[in-house]
């Protein structure tokens, strides 16, 4: 039955929203604006709504004047003054919706930061009104005692107070059904809440001075413990008269005399004992006295006298001299502007003052964390000033910056070649005509943006340059940016570029930041506190206010493409880029050395700009005399212009292609090849660096019993486990299991058990065994966990603290390493027997792109492949770094196999623990569209499967998969109802 669209009267107006919960939600809910939130709310606002029998969240995408349903639900609250996403972000939301048959709310959920999404939850209590009669199961009696203990509970709460108080087994606890039954008797009452957001701006704390300086002074002294030394120096400090008397001192102190002796055993006072001093009264003297009173006035226990008829006595007696009885007295034997340290010192204030001097300096809060590292202040020091009233502690909020601590120094533009003047010329035109047609746009958001431009350049042409002042072009528009790379290793090269050319206008987002990191670079884009991110796919969706470049470096790389089995959407960010461009007018250059076919092909048609920098650039001449001279290093190259502004541009690294099979048949059965091997020697005995890769992790690529056959497959997986010798571990690469390393075989008891194949691990073993002397650095996934490594790494091996690096393509990808002489590729044949026609251009690209890190320095360099296929098209490219060459005989063989780019693929993929009922659902399921493609006349379109893929079981659960090849996939699949367990890949970088 349809129902008739409720209509808008003037008391009503409708919401249309995506519902932000986990569970997928193809479509949009209406709800009715309530008259106090009509003046607060607008599209991309974040609100609180009821959905089913629970709170979620939702997210505005418009308003309309009616509802599709008769009974709407009002929107309960505002979450966030802000909207949370702009209006592109919901357009570009769609249209991944649309092309990557995805849920709309999972769309969305791409455009918000971690711990901003909250869900539902139910508080618990006891019904006040309950009589406490009633029967009760041992879990009712069990959630009741809770919550008569503790009070009314979240669900969650109550979830966890259980698991405690129950025998300690995993056993899953229905504690909802048992709610649900106290509830429905009136004994609990029950309503839904939100959760608090998991993530929030981080509060630090702090302290502030407001103690007056005279205040300060006065009562700094008297900090610390008591001390009797200390007090005594404080009063000779304030003393008027600078010869005090002991007695008064001490008395005014409270001191002894143990005290005083050790001041001055320490040299910071000086002390005058108590004596009588003769002095004469001016009466002549007797005559045999006359040399002794020439002494006075001298104290009493320095005279003698020598004539027995005189006495000390006598002589006062008859008035010749009198007796002046002196106290013992005290004077600073320190300088009184020391003697404040002296006094902190004793009474181990030292800190108070520090803590003091750093706050008076400030004039402004600090953070308790800079105190604590200035000072070596802890807590209670500052709560004792603070008790004192001399300052105060607060709070303020901070940014969670990645880069805040982090110094670029400032670089200039260079000037541009030849080439990269033409290119930068033809994308700025580009621009400027996009510029124009946008401004005579008729409608308000009228927008038309740039072709697409495809900067095809070989490696060390100069690229990033180009980005750069694409990047300056649009900031001096008010524009700002956003360059993307494909791995996160890359990222810290890229950011201390970008970051050098724009100081403090730079910021970086990748899934190693924390998610506090995350939330706080998100909201800073959202006020536009920062004109360029730098990160992998998912910096796209960062909320830019006014985004005018698209920089896709490497545009090349899968690792653009989002893959299953992790949640859909399963978008391309380089098509999501191109979409995005559409929709607000940005332009989009996408990079590489070795493009996608299907871009090349694109441009070749037209519907790319296609921009070529054939000469890879050394630098400018003044620049590397500088280098030259401050490295002590001779130019390999050689530079003819006299202008010193003139670039130098140099030649790509020759390339050597190694017959391993000729090797063979010379008897060496090394992983180094006599070439390879005698290059390495020389690298090191010049004090350059070295390369070494190979596109497998660990030391073993399988485990193989040499009497029987037994291979060590992952139970899980059915493939091979890879031997990592560091940890004496047999890994799956696929699931993560771990098992140890096996001594005989599980089948046989044979003892010939060998370990076959190669991977960096035992690459890197190996170049240690032959050069000892060498200092070996390995990176791939296994090195590289931790948050920081690949900078760490990087920064290493570019400050020459390695001499080879042994790693995977991590290192393949735009990494500029100067001072890299010779790159080794152990084995080029890793990946070119696998099931996927995309082989062969993986491999073109991998070997040109690793090739491309040799010969970036001054000191030039070369290449050396080693492989059992030299013959192969795409090896024989990649030495003559010729992608015309491979371009025309990979664009050749897709043609004769319907491949893209001349039709498009999608791929459907089904997990199941059980292999026989996922081999029937594909089946039905492939049955079904083939019925579909009838019903449609879809002649171009043909179904390939269901069969399972070359990885067939993965951790534990088997994979069955159909391929779909048309021309436009969507078209097939949009209307196709495809069961929910199935994971719907459009255009699919990999088959296997």
């Amino acid at each position: 039955m349809t129902q008739t669209p409720k209509k808008n009267t003037l008391e009503q107006m409708f919401a249309e929203l995506v519902i932000n919960i986990e569970a997928p939600l193809e479509g949009t809910f209406h709800y009715h604006v309530p008259s106090d939130l009509r003046p607060k709310l607008r599209v991309g606002h974040l609100v609180e709504v009821e959905f089913g029998r629970r709170l979620a969240q939702g997210i505005i995408l418009r308003f309309d004047d009616t509802a599709p349903i008769e009974e709407t639900k009002p929107i309960i609250a505002l979450i966030d003054e802000k909207p949370v996403v702009f209006w592109w972000q919901i357009e570009l939301a769609e249209w991944l919706s649309q092309n990557y048959l995805a849920p709309l709310n999972a769309c969305l959920r791409l455009m918000l930061p971690p711990g901003l999404t909250r869900w539902a939850d139910v508080t618990v209590d006891i019904n006040p009104y309950w009589d406490g009669n009633g029967r009760l199961t041992p879990l009712q009696q069990q959630i009741i005692s809770i919550l008569r203990e503790r009070g009314d509970l979240r669900g969650r709460q109550l979830q966890r107070a259980l698991r405690k108080t129950s025998d300690g087994s995993k056993k899953k606890i229905d504690w909802k059904t048992a709610v649900n039954q106290l509830t429905k008797r009136q004994i609990l009452r029950k309503a839904t809440v939100l959760d608090p957001p998991r993530i929030r701006p981080k509060q630090i704390r702090t302290a502030e001075l407001i103690a007056s300086e005279a205040r300060v002074k006065a009562v700094v002294p008297k900090l610390g413990r008591a001390n009797k030394q200390a007090d005594v120096l404080l009063y000779l400090l304030n003393s008027d008269d600078p010869l005090p008397e002991e007695t008064a001192v001490l008395e005014a102190t409270g001191a002894k005399e143990t005290h005083l002796k050790q001041l001055e055993q320490d040299g910071r006072i000086n002390r005058t004992p108590a004596q009588t001093t003769i002095l004469p009264t001016g009466k002549e003297p007797p005559p045999e006295l006359t040399d002794w009173f020439t002494q006075l006035p001298s104290p009493q226990a320095n005279l003698t006298i020598h004539n027995s008829s005189f006495t000390i006595h006598y002589l006062e007696t008859e008035g010749f001299i009198q007796r002046l009885h002196e106290p013992a007295t005290l004077s600073l034997a320190i300088p009184p502007k020391q003697l404040l340290g002296h006094i902190l010192d004793l009474r181990r204030a030292t800190t108070y003052h520090h803590i003091l001097t750093l706050l008076a300096r400030a004039a402004q809060p600090v953070s308790l964390t800079e105190i604590y590292a200035q000072t070596k202040a802890t807590i209670n020091h500052l709560r004792k000033l603070a008790k004192l009233d001399l300052i105060r502690f607060g709070s303020e909020e901070v940014w969670r910056d990645p880069l805040a601590d982090r110094d670029f120094v400032p670089a200039e533009a260079p000037m541009l070649t030849t080439d990269q003047a033409r290119v930068w010329g033809r994308i700025k035109v580009a621009i400027l005509t996009a510029e124009e047609v946008m401004e005579q746009g008729e409608e308000e958001f009228a927008v038309a943006a740039p072709k697409p431009i495809l900067l095809h350049g070989v490696t060390g042409s100069g690229k990033t340059e180009i980005y750069m002042r694409a990047i300056a072009n649009a900031l001096d528009e008010g524009q700002q940016a956003i360059v993307l790379v494909p791995e996160i290793a890359l990222t810290p090269q890229t950011v201390r570029r970008f970051a050098a050319r724009f100081p403090g206008r730079v910021a970086v987002l990748h899934s190693r930041l924390t998610d506090g990191e995350r939330y706080d670079t998100w909201r800073r884009a959202r006020q536009g506190l920062f004109d360029i991110v730098v990160g992998p796919r998912s910096a796209l969706f960062t909320p830019l206010p006014n985004l005018g470049v698209i920089v896709l470096d490497e545009e090349h790389d899968p690792s653009y493409k989002q893959t299953p089995p992790v949640p859909p959407p399963y978008y391309h960010t380089r098509e999501a880029a191109i979409a995005l461009s559409q929709i607000i007018g940005a332009t989009v250059i996408m990079g590489s050395a070795t493009p996608d076919i299907v871009t090349y092909h694109r441009a070749q048609s037209g519907r790319f700009q296609l921009l070529e920098l054939q000469k890879r650039v050394m630098g400018h001449r003044q620049r590397l005399e500088g280098q030259a001279e401050r490295l002590q290093l001779r130019n390999h190259y050689q530079h003819d212009g006299e202008d010193p502004d003139d670039a130098l541009t140099i030649p790509l690294p020759p390339i050597q292609i190694v017959d391993l099979r000729q090797e063979l048949r010379a008897g060496n059965r090394s992983i180094f090849s006599r070439a390879l091997e005698k290059a390495i020697t020389e690298t090191l005995e010049r004090g350059e660096q070295a390369i070494l890769f190979l596109n497998r992790r660990g030391s073993a690529t399988f485990v193989i019993c040499r009497d029987c056959g037994y291979v060590a497959t992952c139970p899980r997986c059915e493939l091979p486990l890879t031997y990592h010798r560091r940890n004496m571990m047999l890994v799956c690469h696929h699931c993560g299991r771990r098992e140890p390393h096996q001594t005989e075989c599980p089948t046989c008891q044979s003892k010939r058990i060998r370990y076959f194949g190669l991977g960096t691990e035992e690459v890197a073993e190996r170049v240690q065994q032959r050069w000892p002397e060498a200092r070996i650095t390995r990176w791939d996934r296994d090195t590289t966990a931790g948050r920081n490594t690949h900078e760490t790494l990087l920064a290493s091996f570019i400050n020459q603290e390695a001499d080879i690096l042994v790693g995977t393509q991590m290192i393949a990808k735009g990494l500029d390493l100067p001072f890299v002489t010779l790159v080794g590729v152990i084995s080029a044949d890793v990946s070119l027997g696998l099931p996927d026609y995309r082989t062969g251009e993986r491999a073109f690209q991998i070997l040109a792109q690793v090739a491309g890190r040799a010969g970036r320095g001054l000191l030039g360099g070369r290449v050396i492949i080693q492989t059992y296929k030299p013959e192969h098209y795409a090896i024989q490219a990649a030495a003559e770094h010729d992608f015309a060459s491979f371009y025309i005989d990979e664009i050749r063989f897709r043609t004769q196999h319907s491949l893209p780019p001349f039709r498009r693929m999608a791929r459907l993929l089904l997990i199941d623990p059980i292999d026989e009922r996922g081999k029937r659902e594909a089946e039905a399921l492939a049955k079904g569209l083939r019925l579909h493609i009838r019903e449609k006349a879809l002649a171009a379109s043909e179904i390939l499967g269901p069969v399972p893929p070359f990885f067939n079981r993965v951790d534990g659960r088997f994979r069955w998969q159909i391929i779909v090849r048309s021309p436009d996939p969507n078209r097939l699949l949009a209307d196709f109802p495809i069961p929910p367990k199935w994971m719907v890949d459009i255009d699919p970088v990999s088959t296997l």
